[in-house]
């Protein structure tokens, strides 16, 4: 078995100490770890790694945020589990492996590895992934979108200039009446498509987002001509 751990080393959603310990207690079972730093990242750059990630199991974050990242590099049939809010125990439970007394250096080896990762925060990888299953189509988010992040493919809007979007906005997921946009970064559900529905919709004026947007961007326009 192959097992690939995204430590989301630029945020804290997922907990450092879980990741070693379940990263440590796989490798005792002998398990293939291998620990990587931004899975938004990778998919974002579609890397070749993903392809090679995509035929192992995923342990990252919300399982629909997991599942739609990687169906936005083409990877429609992956495995994952999620660590950001399920337990150590659950996991090793769903790996077939047992939770063992991990020592300190058996932990300190991934802690390491976490600590020399990059952190990004307010330029790490954020972007906007669609649940295909939940998407009607409507085109409200493509209409909204003032930095060209989607487009219409083939009568299916898509995710196509995800570098474009402006980092920690998640406005066109509250627009979205299917509820089908996901940005695994948000800090709440079901934006960052967790299940439980901590953000309920509120009534938005798009006008108003849609011109403090433009506004963003005309200022960072400004200050890269500097």
């Amino acid at each position: 078995m192959k097992l690939t751990i995204c430590a989301c080393s630029s945020r804290t959603f997922i907990d450092k100490a879980k990741v070693a310990k379940v990263a440590a207690s796989a490798e005792r079972s002998g398990v293939e770890v291998t620990l990587i730093s931004d899975l938004c990242e990778l998919c974002e750059n579609k890397t070749k790694d993903v392809h090679a990630i995509a035929a192992t199991t995923i342990v990252a974050c919300h399982s629909r945020a997991v599942k739609s990242l990687m169906a936005f590099v083409g990877e429609d049939d992956v495995r994952c589990l999620n660590l950001r809010t399920g337990s150590v125990e659950d996991v090793l439970q769903a790996l077939g492996v047992q939770p063992i007394e991990v020592g300190e250096e058996e932990a300190a080896k991934w802690m390491r590895q976490m600590e020399a990762m990059p952190r990004k925060l307010g330029d790490d990888a954020w972007y906007p992934t669609i649940d295909k299953d939940a998407c009607a189509e409507c085109g409200k988010c493509l209409a909204f979108c003032p930095f060209g992040v989607y487009e219409n493919i083939e009568e299916r809007v898509r995710v196509v200039h995800p570098h474009n979007c402006k980092n920690n906005c998640p406005a066109c997921a509250r627009i979205c009446p299917a509820g089908a946009i996901i940005f695994p970064k948000y800090d709440r559900s079901p934006i960052n498509g967790g299940e439980e529905r901590e953000e309920f919709a509120v009534r938005l004026d798009t006008h108003e987002l849609y011109a403090q947007t433009l506004r963003d961007r005309l200022a960072t326009r400004r200050k890269l001509i500097r």
